[in-house]
């Protein structure tokens, strides 16, 4: 009889005759590294497969509402690391767009030159505009208001903020 060599652990075994191509020896945990694998592949490949797995966990969930709760109270390291991880994830995600379209970045994406700004998508009265960055470091803001006979009398003169 031929000898094989098991995929996970890498021992020499002797097949069992009636399966017809053996990857794996008999040990345990080689034949659940073997349903690990078999389950991943059948996971993507097949759709019904994923719709059952997906309603066998729901019921689950709805027999067993407190698991996690309970697991979480049994289990505080858990419940610390979750919780630095989900801070990680949140500083990393920080400057997405999460619920506002117009949240600010720390670096801007507009480029300067012409655009069109239009009020409402079904109407065809855009707006032309002119767009120029202002770097951080400009300190001459006198260009923004014109001097009129009112500041003039009144001795108004803008400083930079």
């Amino acid at each position: 009889m031929n000898q094989k060599r098991c995929r996970h652990c890498h021992t020499i075994f002797f097949p069992n005759p009636r399966i017809k191509n053996p990857r794996y020896c008999n040990r345990p945990e080689c034949q659940r590294r073997r349903k690990t694998l078999w389950q991943k592949h059948k996971m993507l490949q097949d759709l019904d497969y994923q719709a059952n797995h997906r309603e066998a966990q729901k019921n689950w969930l709805k027999r067993t509402p407190d698991y996690w709760k309970g697991y979480r109270a049994r289990h505080p390291t858990y419940v610390q690391t979750n919780r630095l991880k989900q801070q990680k994830r949140d500083r990393e995600r920080r400057w997405v767009v999460l619920a506002k379209m117009d949240a600010l970045r720390p670096h801007s994406f507009v480029k300067p030159g012409g655009y069109l700004l239009v009020p409402d998508l079904a109407k065809k009265d855009a707006l032309a505009q002119k767009i120029f960055l202002i770097p951080d470091t400009f300190t001459d803001w006198s260009f923004l208001a014109k001097k009129d006979s009112i500041d003039l009398a009144s001795g108004f003169s803008y400083h930079s903020p």
